[in-house]
């Protein structure tokens, strides 16, 4: 072999070893994006199993400016069951 071709055989493992670097990152990206997915998804799962058993208002459920409307037209027009149960004591259809 003469020069030329160990230069040529050495960018050639170069770009190989390159290659496999990225395809690396990529797969690292890959998994962290579906662990970061997961538990988001996790998460909302945890806070939509919790909402049922809450007997309480939050602060989405408050009127932004109490002066502007009802409370009562506000509630309904959320369509928010919870917040219209523990609000007026009675069950609202949402298929009105």
């Amino acid at each position: 072999m003469d020069s030329d071709d160990l230069i040529i055989q050495s960018l050639k493992n170069g770009a190989e070893l390159q290659q496999q670097e990225d395809d690396d990152k990529e797969a690292a990206l890959a998994i962290a994006a579906t662990i970061l997915v997961g538990v988001e998804l996790a998460r909302q799962d945890h806070i939509e199993n919790r909402q049922p058993r809450r007997l309480y208002l939050c602060r989405p459920q408050l009127l932004p400016n109490p002066r502007k409307d009802t409370p009562w037209q506000v509630l309904f027009a959320t369509q928010n069951n919870c917040a219209f149960i523990t609000t007026m004591g009675l069950f609202q259809n949402s298929e009105i």
